[in-house]
């Protein structure tokens, strides 16, 4: 059975922007919090880049198809750094300057997605 919390998720958000957000933060915060001191979490940690991976494909392909409103630069710019995501995601497992990276991109997608939640309220 699929968890409930994607479904949760949705309930509770309006936008596609804030769900896109909300499923950004919920993976890069087990990226940075996962003890990779043991086997138990190197395995965690491998299933959150593949989660995150697989993340960025879709935003990717979503920001491919013709249907996506987002001005051509910026979706260039996002592609960009979703096939970095692909390229980097098996070694960021082994290599915490990759990781960390991978984190910060997150991050800064993250908080670009909050900044334009807030300006679409009057916020």
């Amino acid at each position: 059975m699929v968890p409930n919390a994607y479904k949760e998720v949705q309930r509770r958000t309006v936008s596609g922007r804030a769900l896109e957000r909300e499923v950004l933060e919920r993976v890069t915060t087990r990226m940075k919090i996962i003890d990779t001191s043991n086997e138990k979490g190197v395995d965690q940690l491998r299933n959150a880049l593949r989660l995150n991976r697989n993340i960025w494909l879709t935003l990717a392909v979503d920001l491919a198809s013709s249907k996506n409103a987002y001005p051509d630069e910026l979706k260039a710019s996002m592609i960009s750094l979703a096939g970095f995501v692909e390229r980097n995601t098996l070694a960021a497992a082994t290599d915490r300057d990759l990781l960390d990276t991978l984190i910060n991109i997150n991050a800064s997608i993250i908080e670009g997605l909050t900044g334009v939640e807030k300006a679409s309220e009057g916020g």
